[in-house]
């Protein structure tokens, strides 16, 4: 559930912000977030195995948890 006076695009700027802090590249914070890449080379392959993009995920989680909010 979304709090009261938070919409659904917070939710996308927040996520950014803490693949930030964990110093995970842009390309894969795109990819997480279904944004666009820019430049042409970004446009070619099938992106980054879920292994890789899994690793990033859970390295927010776990910072998540260590500061004790989500």
């Amino acid at each position: 559930m979304v709090p009261k006076g938070c919409v659904i695009h917070s939710f996308r700027h927040s996520f950014r912000d803490r693949l930030r802090a964990v110093q995970c590249p842009s390309d894969i914070i795109d990819q997480l977030g279904g944004w666009k890449t820019a430049g042409v080379g970004q446009g070619y392959g099938e992106g980054y195995p879920l292994e890789v993009l899994n690793g990033w995920l859970e390295k927010i989680i776990i910072q998540n948890e260590e500061r004790d909010y989500y």
